[in-house]
């Protein structure tokens, strides 16, 4: 099968698409036929080696959308033939899911979205799951939010996660961006020359490496980064913590439900195929991009 690999940190002209051999499914997992697998933010990280990956060469790739053709004789959860989504960390085994087939626990995976196309739902689990997690960490009242990146694909599903919950979360995000965030359920947003006010939020998320944000978080408010290479210092009391995000597939199963009842919205800015891969981490490397870049297997 082809797979898209890199043997050696650098540029996204390290990228190629290969040969790999055909994956086979152990007692607890499915094989899954790729329809689509997303671009994050963690991939790049990984491909300049600031994320070490443990073996060369290694696949890219956590999130990932298709079809079961195969079940191990201990999975239960899945037949063949059902659409799913599933998160998978390369980060300890350098496995990635942009392949053609991917073979995975069965736990990671959930029943795909039914009412989006199969290959846009691979741009639900990594941002989504993240997005969750981050919030379940608040507790169920946080006090006033403020979302910074509240325009980016995980800053997106936080504002929207953050709504359905009945809060009403404020987003920071550039001038182009504040009607969509408002329309995905920000209360208040904040762009441009237009700065969050000091010292007036409970907590700050932060989905987009922005520390000057500490300034809106009050005295002993709380501060949540979910980019690790972008983190400010404690001041003032305020609690400082950095979140990783854990795949599970029930609580993904949970949110594509919520994509089922029009409470989610997956928002794609690019369909490319692997033989394109170098330039979608190029797109996303420049930044600006306002939805997921999604990379499909062809013909």
């Amino acid at each position: 099968m082809r797979a898209v690999t890199f043997d050696r940190y650098g540029p996204p002209e390290v990228l190629t698409v290969t040969e790999r051999k055909m994956p086979r499914p152990g007692p607890h997992d499915i094989l899954v036929r790729v329809v689509a697998v997303a671009v994050n933010p963690v991939d790049l990280s990984v491909r300049r080696g600031d994320i070490p990956s443990p073996v060369l060469p290694a696949v890219v790739g956590w999130d990932v959308s298709g079809t079961v053709v195969e079940a191990g004789p201990r999975a239960t959860r899945f037949r063949v033939g059902d659409r799913v989504v599933a998160a998978r960390s390369p980060l300890s085994t350098g496995a990635g899911v942009s392949a053609e087939f991917v073979a995975l626990d069965e736990t990671l995976a959930a029943h795909a979205p039914v009412g989006v196309p199969l290959e846009h739902a691979a741009a639900l689990p990594l941002a989504a799951l993240t997005a969750e997690q981050a919030l379940t960490q608040l507790g169920p009242d946080c006090g006033r939010l403020l979302v910074a990146g509240a325009g980016g694909a995980v800053g997106g599903f936080v504002v929207q996660l953050a709504a359905l919950r009945g809060w009403r979360p404020g987003g920071l995000a550039r001038a182009g961006d504040a009607a969509t965030v408002a329309a995905l359920g920000a209360a208040e947003v904040f762009s441009g020359s237009d700065a969050p006010p000091v010292g007036a939020f409970d907590v700050v998320i932060d989905a987009a490496g922005r520390p000057e944000t500490m300034a809106a978080v009050r005295d002993g408010g709380r501060y949540l980064s979910l980019t690790p290479f972008a983190v400010p210092e404690p001041e003032r009391s305020v609690a400082v913590d950095i979140y990783g995000v854990r795949t599970d597939g029930s609580m993904l199963g949970t949110l594509a439900r919520q994509v089922d009842a029009g409470h989610l919205t997956l928002r794609i800015a690019h369909v490319l195929p692997f033989a394109d891969v170098q330039k979608a981490h190029a797109l996303l490397e420049a930044g600006g991009i306002r939805g997921k870049i999604l990379l499909t297997p062809g013909n």
